[in-house]
């Protein structure tokens, strides 16, 4: 059987991507063999030099393949904790630099999907697309009713370039895992494959869309209705969102008042999908907003492509409402203890270490001007101190929604950094908290609390049981009574001592040991 173009497409794409590799990794390891050989000072440029050559050699292979290439970078773009400033600033500007492919090129996947009756479904669809991503590309046109829409048309053959990135992903985390000690790259490189296969499904993202519609527009968000019998697999059709994308708006000619409405319109949707909806929008750059400014000064804010998603279980969520409780007055300790619960850190842990160093965090990211912060000498000597701590810490792990909700508290900041560059983050998010925070909350957290405790209390038994079981074959009748005995005085004076106390509490104990031995 002869391949075809798009085989040979393909074949290219894979040999590409092993020869950036190659070209990448060999270049960082041998300045890690000749690290102690070269003076230090030779050392910085060399590893500068590398970046900077490293991180546009990626660029150009990522703006050549798209695709998840695209999706990649842009989380690239938003660590400046854990990758080098040079690939972050490189890759920064991937966000809205896909260009849109003709629309005869995807006529293909229209005819597929509608089997040959595009015509029972869409009337008319214009020529030049509206908006360019990496899965695909969105066309203004009409329904069959005469309603206006718009057609978001993914790729053709995006499956397969899309595996064959994933290929190359897993290979690269192989080969770069030593120079990552410390970071779990396995749990990245699976969230990615999940929200991957998740985000070229676009019956999966208009669902997306339908479970947070009513939620966000309580917050001045609105989000296009789909119009489910001209939908597919790979075709969505949607109500058409007017406006023009944040990327592409001159936010410092809006009013100060107006951008200010927009980055409390926009945290406020964030933190409702973090504490109450428990599934977020992960992807919430400038272009998936879109705004639209009426004629009498009002304006309407969308947000738009539901792919990339994740959703929280009940007590993640209330973790990450405690986490902010906690933020709101000050208490980087809280924080901590908070991420522990969430599984940030295993038992055993450096929790004290990690304490430290949210103190030196938190003040440098409570009290720094924006304007001034980013790019800065600082930044990146924060950034390289949060990197070698995770590095040499032992017992820090990353939750499998970790991943995406970074990726979307890093672009929302970015978002509003951007919309009021003379504000603080932190001073933005606090006075928005009390919306979210309130006495019914406070007041199911501590129902939770108390559950838990009493589900861990009704557990007691059970392993009282299960230990005395196992003592059975070593002991005799009398031993396990006695076992038994101590066993309840202790329990019972472990429960006396957080109620009234330790005196108190010895003296309950001895006299129902006494009790006990009539």
């Amino acid at each position: 059987m002869a391949a075809t173009p798009g085989d040979a497409s393909l074949a290219w794409r894979r040999i590409s991507g092993l020869m950036l590799i190659v070209r990448l990794g060999g270049s960082y390891a041998l300045l890690f063999l000749v690290r102690r050989v070269l003076p230090q000072a030779w050392y910085q440029q060399a590893i500068q030099r590398t970046h900077a050559r490293g991180a546009q050699r990626l660029r150009a292979y990522m703006l050549r393949y798209g695709g998840l290439l695209i999706k990649i970078g842009q989380y690239i773009a938003s660590r400046p904790d854990m990758f080098p400033l040079t690939y972050v600033d490189t890759l920064s500007g991937l966000r809205d630099t896909v260009p849109p492919r003709p629309l005869q090129a995807l006529r293909g996947q229209l005819d597929t999907a509608y089997e040959g009756r595009l015509q029972q479904h869409l009337t008319h669809i214009e020529e030049d697309a509206i908006a360019a991503a990496s899965f695909g590309q969105v066309h203004r046109g009409r329904s069959v009713d005469g309603t206006p829409v718009a057609i978001k048309i993914q790729y053709p053959g995006l499956a397969a370039g899309v595996a064959i990135d994933l290929r190359m992903v897993r290979l690269a985390t192989w080969l770069f895992r030593p120079f990552f000690p410390g970071w779990p790259l396995h749990l990245i490189v699976e969230e990615i494959e999940r929200s991957s296969r998740e985000e070229m499904d676009y019956l999966f993202e208009g669902r997306n869309a339908d479970l947070l519609r009513d939620s966000l527009l309580e917050h001045g968000l609105r989000v296009p209705r789909v119009f489910w019998e001209h939908t597919r697999e790979t075709i969505l059709v949607m109500e058409f969102a007017p406006g023009v994308s944040l990327a592409q708006c001159d936010l410092a000619a809006l009013p100060q008042s107006q951008r200010e409405a927009l980055a409390e319109r926009i945290i406020d949707g964030f933190l409702q999908q973090l504490l109450r909806d428990r599934f977020f929008h992960a992807d919430p750059h400038g272009g998936n907003l879109l705004l639209d400014i009426k004629e009498d000064g009002s304006c309407d804010l969308w947000l738009i492509d539901f792919g990339m998603t994740a959703h929280l279980t009940s007590r993640e969520s209330e973790l990450y409402g405690r986490f902010l409780a906690h933020l709101q007055v000050n208490d980087t300790d809280g924080m901590v203890d908070v991420l522990a619960q969430l599984g940030y850190l295993l038992p055993g842990g450096d929790r004290e270490g990690l304490k430290n160093l949210a103190r030196e965090v938190y003040g440098q990211l409570g009290s720094f001007n924006p304007q001034t912060f980013k790019g800065s000498r600082r930044q990146l000597e924060l950034a390289g101190q949060i990197n070698t701590f995770i590095r040499r810490m032992q017992g820090l792990t990353f939750p499998r929604h970790t991943l995406l909700l970074s990726r979307a508290t890093a672009l929302i900041e970015g978002l509003c950094m951007e919309l009021l560059p003379d504000r603080n983050i932190l001073a933005i998010i606090k006075p928005r908290l009390s919306r979210f925070l309130t006495w019914q909350t406070r007041l199911r957290w501590l129902r939770a609390t108390f559950m838990d405790e009493v589900q861990r209390w009704r557990l007691v038994p059970d392993r009282l049981q299960s230990i005395d079981q196992g003592l059975s074959r070593l002991l005799s009748a009398r031993s396990q009574a006695m076992t038994v005995v101590i066993a309840v005085v202790l329990l019972t004076a472990a429960v006396l001592y957080e109620v009234v106390g330790p005196w108190p509490s010895i003296l309950a104990g001895i006299a129902l040991l006494l009790t006990l031995r009539r």
